[in-house]
């Protein structure tokens, strides 16, 4: 792993310092899978990766929410892949079993709510990359931050 690969340390109201972290999987395990409740949201999360590698569609998968904080009892992990082709038919190709198993039988068995996004994309809103880094102004104003306050997301190759 090099050395720039490294996960920073929560900033003081837990959460990753903004911006995009590249970790590999076994960091982010050791770092976040610290009670039985993480450790089961962190299998059924390398059970979702295992397929997801499996399609060999994918470049990147982004993970946000809960799991990626102090959190005790996170209840789900939040998640973004990245498919290599840009934004037409090969990308949508790549997302099509994703669609046809259904967002919520994913959430079901993997605990994963997914989002997609590819190059090509339009960017702002659509970009969930951004979005999973912007913090609800009523969870910002109870940690005392400021609206428009970010936090940051973990990024891992497949």
């Amino acid at each position: 792993m090099e050395p720039d690969s490294i996960l920073p340390p929560l900033n003081y109201h837990g959460c990753l310092p903004e911006g995009i972290h590249d970790c590999v999987f076994e960091q982010m395990r050791e770092r976040f899978a610290t009670n039985p409740t993480r450790v089961r949201l962190c299998e059924r999360l390398q059970e979702f990766l295992r397929w997801a590698f499996s399609t060999g569609g994918f470049s990147y998968i982004y993970i946000d929410g809960g799991f990626v904080t102090n959190k005790t009892l996170p209840e789900d992990i939040d998640v973004i892949l990245q498919p290599h082709a840009p934004s037409g038919i090969e990308a949508l190709g790549a997302m099509e079993p994703f669609f046809k198993k259904g967002f919520n039988a994913i959430f079901e068995e993997y605990s994963v709510h997914l989002h997609f996004w590819c190059e090509g994309f339009s960017h702002g809103e659509n970009d969930f990359r951004l979005f999973f880094q912007y913090m609800r102004p009523q969870d910002a104003a109870s940690m005392g931050l400021r609206e428009g306050a970010r936090k940051g997301i973990i990024r891992i190759k497949l």
